[in-house]
């Protein structure tokens, strides 16, 4: 998702960030006994960017994932969409290879992370159309811009790949695979981005709690 303008859910999360990163890292929480217990082999693929190149520097504490701070950049001026989906899929990637770390070994769950590069869809419809239309226009003519028939490959390889290749990084289709920005690859930060949103989930599961009780 990207947005042009900072929005709360009711879970008082910029909606970005909940949409690109809370949202899956709980989805993941909440199904990762089910995946565990499975007779079968399961596989998490986490859908990321080329774009978490990008972010040079990162906070990952409790705050910065509700986008506290996008909120605080929207006051007096303009949401900053192209660092806060940045971050969301930075954020995403660094918990996909966590939480490769952490199952790889002990469970049959294998972790991928896909890369579909730049496709033609409507991520960009909350722009002014001229805007959009020129983006698409340039990334076309460079032969960069991909149909979502082709940009799936990435997607595609990453659910089909054999277990062996947990923990990689698919991009560009054909089975092919890259390396990740250095910082995604920093183990310390990555722990602590768990540890912050788990936190996080366990607050958001209280206030549930709270909400049904009261």
């Amino acid at each position: 998702m990207l947005a042009k303008s900072h929005r709360v859910t009711e879970d008082g999360i910029d909606e970005v960030m909940q949409t690109n990163y809370i949202g899956p890292f709980i989805l993941t929480s909440i199904l990762l006994p089910l995946l565990k217990n499975s007779p079968v082999p399961s596989r998490v693929v986490n859908l990321t960017s080329f774009t978490h190149r990008c972010v040079s520097e990162i906070d990952v504490s409790e705050e910065a994932l509700q986008g506290v701070k996008f909120g605080q950049h929207s006051v007096g001026g303009s949401y900053p969409l192209a660092s806060t989906y940045e971050y969301t899929k930075f954020c995403l990637l660094m918990f996909s290879y966590e939480l490769h770390r952490q199952l790889h070994i002990s469970s049959g769950i294998s972790v991928m992370a896909a890369d579909p590069g730049v496709v033609e869809t409507r991520i960009m419809r909350e722009l002014p159309p001229c805007l959009s239309r020129f983006a698409f226009f340039i990334l076309r003519t460079l032969n960069l811009l991909q149909q979502p028939d082709t940009g799936i490959d990435a997607v595609l390889d990453a659910a089909l790949a054999p277990r062996e290749a947990s923990g990689k990084y698919f991009f560009g289709g054909k089975g092919r695979t890259i390396r990740s920005s250095v910082l995604s690859y920093d183990i310390e930060i990555a722990k602590k981005l768990w540890a912050a949103s788990s936190a996080l989930l366990r607050e958001l599961r209280l206030r549930d709690c709270e909400s049904r009780t009261g």
